[in-house]
């Protein structure tokens, strides 16, 4: 018959180990605030670039309003004369009105006449250019 004897966890040693309850730690460490505070940055520093773009369209289409304004009342202008006056070189001629320069030419053709409005907007690289034809019957 064999002799039970109780198991037991000590070591050979005789004594008992403690086993170490790790508790779980509250708070943050400084690497991982570190860490926080470089993302807000760079989400940050992403909004302020873009709406810094945004501004900068804003501006460019009012100021490409003004532009195409101003180019409408040249033509409106233009079309209101005569053919014969239009051919006399009368309507050729550049004016600055609100910063923006504007040239316009008339070229006489076949029965028609075309007018040529160029305007130069401020902080704008190329000149913005309008045409209209106006067929000529007299």
């Amino acid at each position: 018959m064999m002799s039970s004897r109780p198991i037991s966890s000590a070591p050979r040693g005789g004594r008992a180990s403690r086993v170490a309850h790790v508790r779980p730690r509250d708070g943050i460490t400084l690497m991982e605030v570190l860490i926080a505070v470089i993302m807000i940055t760079v989400a940050v520093g992403g909004l302020l670039g873009s709406s810094a773009s945004v501004a900068r369209q804003m501006g460019g289409g009012g100021s490409q309003m003004v532009a195409a304004s101003l180019a409408q009342a040249r033509l409106d202008s233009l079309t209101s004369l005569s053919c014969a006056q239009l051919a006399a070189g009368a309507a050729s001629g550049n004016t600055t009105q609100r910063g923006v320069r504007e040239s316009w030419t008339v070229t006489d053709g076949r029965n028609i006449q075309t007018i040529d409005v160029r305007v130069r907007v401020p902080r704008r690289v190329n000149e913005l250019r309008y045409q209209m034809v106006i067929p000529c019957r007299d």
